[in-house]
């Protein structure tokens, strides 16, 4: 999800209005980077002159800055500029998934299944059903955002609830809840790829596996649908009460019901996606399988290292299967037109990857993460922060850096390199310190003033009550932003203190 600027309607008063004037002025995320880029250029020769070396704690050797305003600087970044970009682990894991992920959307797999899980809810379970429902949609990333707020609001509306509230409520779970779901998603490919890529100048050949926080990220699932569930029920629904319903037009039940032959569609892909599961099944269960380790064990193994295709298959066969019995799939041809279609929309993506992989890169080789992180982590030591404050005071740093860089992938490549090793050195793995990051980035989007998504909502918002402002919506969402992140942050330091596996 790419940063773009949203204007508050309204007046010039209010921290949400001066949060919005500073994240106007921010650039787009490739001329971010860009500037980080010469910035380190002149900080490494800097500090390859003024700081004094460090030793290294996995070699212990003399760690010493090296200067990117050198001919050896010069020589690394000519002749690496193309493999820095070709090798940059995140790159080529999402857009693998994306072809898969493409294929769902295209054919209408996605759009289905959300219907399929809304329709036949009791009344008493509308809310939680669609929260989970929002929180499960973030598989086919923001493609949620456009499914599953006009459908709520649907919901709502028949089972006599305030629409505006359905739609409110399927705009937090989306966003607050973007990083926990009990599937593997692309957040998941991204942010851990651009985890191994940093945390290898402390541990070198150390790989954050994409489901590194998988554990936690089931866990949490339940409890960002009871938060937000107890807020929209006891609280945010009654003060929606002034909001009535002015919509003219007449949305019938067809809108939500599936056809039959979208159920028969459903049904066959269904019945292929368990085939498959048994497939791998019969694969890796025998302890003579050539996918589980020397030992015939999964962790580590091959399976594990090889996660995403398997993943990757899996998604394309049930598009494929969904396409061709609902006619989206007439010829072998189909299957790649639509994932062209798919890639397409990933351009900006690739784009600012670039100018991120080669900023990562030219941070490490001149050992500014290293140096930065091993002074850093002293200092931590000489203050005796316990480590519990040091996560927590960067999960609160995060949260706030949010709402002015919207993109959580951008996010994270700028403090990676940073508070990874930081954090590292002072005795926190970093599947841990990746999960306090998740939780941060997400709880915070819905009072970002630069989600781009924001004018979206409040469009189809207008459709029931044309007198609800984007000020309406911020104001309301703040409390659900801040119930999130207190509520997630207690799990993580619960799960942290009974030292409990964040993640496989």
């Amino acid at each position: 999800m790419e940063a773009s600027k949203t204007r508050i309607s309204g007046g010039d008063t209010g921290i949400m209005h001066r949060i919005a004037r500073i994240a106007d002025a921010l650039p787009h995320p490739f001329i971010m980077f860009l500037i980080l880029f010469l910035v380190t250029l002149g900080l490494s020769a800097v500090m390859s002159q003024w700081v004094a070396p460090v030793r290294h704690p996995a070699t212990d050797e003399l760690v010493q800055v090296r200067s990117l305003l050198s001919w050896d600087g010069l020589r690394f970044m000519v002749t690496g500029a193309v493999t820095n970009f070709t090798s940059f682990r995140p790159l080529g894991l999402v857009l693998v998934m994306v072809l898969a992920l493409g294929l769902i959307q295209k054919t209408g797999l996605a759009d289905a299944t959300i219907r399929r899980m809304l329709s036949n809810v009791a009344p008493s379970l509308i809310t939680p059903a669609v929260i989970v429902t929002s929180i499960l949609a973030n598989l086919v990333s923001d493609a949620a955002i456009f499914l599953i707020p006009p459908l709520a609001a649907l919901m709502f509306k028949t089972v006599g609830r305030n629409p505006i509230a359905g739609i409110i409520v399927a705009f937090i779970a989306v966003f607050a809840g973007f990083s926990a779901n009990v599937f593997i998603a692309g957040t998941d490919l991204l942010i851990s790829g651009i985890s191994t890529e940093v945390v290898q100048s402390v541990r070198p050949g150390y790989e954050v596996s994409v489901v590194s926080n998988w554990f936690f990220m089931c866990a949490s699932v339940p409890l960002i649908t009871l938060i937000i569930t107890v807020m929209n029920d006891r609280y945010v629904e009654p003060m929606l009460a002034r909001f009535e319903d002015q919509g003219t037009e007449e949305k019938g039940e067809q809108d939500i019901q599936l056809t039959d032959r979208e159920r028969r569609a459903l049904r066959y892909t269904g019945l292929a996606a368990l085939a498959y599961i048994a497939a791998v099944l019969l694969l890796i269960l025998p302890e003579s399988s050539g996918l589980r380790n020397a030992e015939g064990g999964l962790l580590p193994s091959p399976f594990m290292s090889g996660l995403v295709p398997i993943i990757v298959l899996f998604f394309s066969l049930c598009g494929i299967v969904y396409g061709i019995t609902i006619g989206k799939i007439k010829q072998a041809s189909d299957v790649p037109r639509l994932m062209e279609e798919a890639m397409r929309d990933m351009c900006g993506f690739i784009v600012i990857v670039f100018m991120v992989a080669q900023f990562i890169a030219i941070f490490n080789w001149s050992n500014l993460a290293i140096v930065s992180a091993v002074n850093g982590a002293d200092w931590l030591l000489s203050i005796n922060m316990p480590t519990p404050m040091a996560l927590l005071c960067f999960i609160l740093l995060a949260a706030v850096v949010n709402l002015f860089l919207y993109s959580g992938s951008a996010q994270w490549a700028l403090m990676a390199p940073i508070f990874l090793p930081m954090l590292m050195l002072v005795g926190l793995e970093p599947e841990a310190i990746q999960a306090a990051y998740r939780i941060a980035d997400s709880s915070t989007n819905v009072i970002s003033p630069i989600n781009p998504y924001l004018p979206l909502v409040l469009a189809v918002i207008h459709l029931y009550n044309k007198s609800f402002t984007l000020g309406h919506l911020l104001t309301i969402a703040m409390p659900y932003s801040l119930a999130i992140l207190a509520g997630w942050s207690s799990l993580f330091f619960l799960w942290y203190l009974l030292e409990l596996p964040f993640g496989l």
